[in-house]
C-alpha cells in the first residue's frame, strides 16, 4: 500500500512537471512576458504600501501617547487583573483561578480605557 501510494505521487509530480515545460518550450521568450507582468504588479503593490506606511506612520505619530496609554495601561491593569485573581484562587483552595482569564482582560481592557484617556490631551495640546 505504501509503494503505490509512493508511484502515484511520482507519476503525478512527472505529468506535472511535463505540462508546465512543454508550453516553456515552444514560447520564444516567456521570462519577457512574466517579468513585465511580475513588475506591473509589484509596482502598483509597492506604492500601495509605501502610501499604507506612510499614512499609518503619521497617523501612530499624531496618536502616540494615546497608543503608549493604551499600551502600558493594558499591561498594568492585566497584571492587576491577574494579581486578584490568583490572590482569590489562593484564598478559595483554586477554585477562583478559573476566573484568572477573564480578570486579565477585563483589567486589560479597562487599563487601556483609562491609558487612552490619560494619553490623548497629550496629543493635542492646543485643544
Amino acid at each position: 500500500m505504501r509503494h503505490k501510494t509512493g508511484r502515484t505521487l511520482a507519476a503525478a509530480g512527472l505529468a506535472t512537471l511535463l505540462a508546465m515545460a512543454a508550453p516553456a518550450a515552444n514560447a520564444t521568450s516567456p521570462t519577457s512576458e512574466w517579468r513585465g507582468w511580475l513588475s506591473d504588479g509589484t509596482g502598483g503593490l509597492r506604492d500601495g504600501a509605501e502610501r499604507a506606511i506612510i499614512l499609518g506612520g503619521a497617523l501612530l505619530y499624531e496618536n502616540r501617547h494615546m497608543v503608549a496609554g493604551l499600551t502600558l495601561g493594558c499591561l498594568a491593569g492585566g497584571a492587576m487583573g491577574v494579581t486578584g485573581a490568583v490572590a482569590a484562587g489562593a484564598a478559595t483552595g483554586g477554585a477562583a483561578l478559573p476566573a484568572t482569564g477573564p480578570a486579565a482582560a477585563l483589567g486589560c481592557a479597562l487599563g487601556a480605557a483609562a491609558g487612552g484617556v490619560l494619553g490623548r490631551p497629550l496629543d493635542q495640546p492646543m485643544e
